[in-house]
């Protein structure tokens, strides 16, 4: 599932990437119909930080279950090594 997480998030951030920049071309052309690419990068970045988020929240450890906020060898709080 991390892997997954992953892959989502850098996709997402790419495509966030290229449609700031197809927005950027198109203010420079004075052309301010962006409406359709500001609906794409709002997607975009929801999609973006809410992977981040559950990126964040789905490293547990496997056996108290509390979630690891670094990676270690051992689990800080009940000691155990970690896989």
């Amino acid at each position: 599932m991390k892997k997954a997480i992953t892959w989502i998030s850098i996709i997402t951030f790419i495509i966030l990437l290229i449609d700031l920049g197809i927005m950027g071309l198109k203010i420079l052309e004075h052309n301010y119909n962006i409406i359709i690419e500001g609906y794409i990068g709002s997607t975009c970045y929801l999609i973006f930080f809410t992977c981040i988020i559950l990126k964040f929240f789905t490293n547990k450890c496997p056996y108290c279950g509390k979630i690891q906020i670094v990676n270690g060898k051992y689990c800080p709080h009940c000691g155990k090594e970690l896989k």
